[in-house]
């Protein structure tokens, strides 16, 4: 899926700005702070619900903006959908199997950060769901499709801007750390990857929802296997 070239209008600029610039300045500074330990890690179930209003404001925000500018985010090709679903499924087994063993050595190592993501009780469970859920969908609305049309439009480069929107979207997990970021940007291109093949955002959605659910789970898994309690984030402090 190419997006079509187009004079980019204010509310364009204005989302290559708050996504772009606003939003990894903001992670950048808060990891450092976090890094640092001078901000607590917030609760957990509180960092899901805002993180769920969070998610509704941008996806929101991206969708108007893309009417505004006249940017195709629901276009399906019926006829692309089987080699689709194939390049999906080949997309999510090799993160899973590149991720399983970095999740287990994040727990094991008993990385501050690894708590927001490690729902351990049934309540956390479903509100890990939730925010996967619209973490699949509205990241792909935001960065895959109105961001990379944008850039794409902006440089003239569909190539280039998709680069630029996965390193942007890296950026944006930097709370995770560096190594992370750099390995988002690497999903984030595949993502595309599979947009193009597909001819559409909803595989891409797919697998982000279904990637996002399995790392929250495993993640709470291994927390209960090897022990990593509220306990440990809080001495660590």
């Amino acid at each position: 899926m190419f997006p079509q070239a187009f004079d980019v209008g204010l509310p364009g600029w204005y989302h290559v700005f708050t996504f772009g610039v606003l939003i990894p300045f903001a992670v950048v500074r808060n990891y450092r702070r976090m890094a640092g330990k001078s901000m607590p890690l917030p609760d957990r179930m509180r960092h899901f619900r805002t993180t769920t209003v969070m998610l509704s404001l941008f996806t929101g925000l991206s969708v108007l903006v893309a009417r505004a500018e006249w940017i195709d985010l629901f276009r399906f090709d019926a006829s692309r959908l089987p080699q689709g679903l194939l390049a999906g499924v080949v997309m999510f087994a090799a993160a899973i199997a590149f991720m399983r063993p970095r999740w287990r050595r994040a727990v094991e190592q008993r990385r501050r950060v690894v708590y927001l993501f490690m729902p351990d009780n049934a309540t956390e469970r479903v509100w890990w769901i939730v925010v996967s859920t619209l973490a699949g969908i509205g990241e792909e609305i935001t960065w895959r499709g109105a961001q990379t049309a944008l850039l794409a439009s902006l440089t003239g480069s569909f190539v280039l801007g998709a680069i630029l929107c996965a390193i942007q979207f890296g950026i944006a997990h930097y709370m995770q750390g560096w190594k992370s970021a750099a390995i988002i940007t690497v999903f984030a291109l595949a993502f595309q990857g599979v947009v193009w093949v597909s001819g559409s955002l909803y595989v891409a959605m797919l697998v982000h929802v279904l990637y996002d659910i399995t790392a929250g789970l495993t993640y709470g898994r291994l927390g209960r296997e090897l022990g990593y309690t509220p306990a440990d984030v809080l001495s660590a402090s």
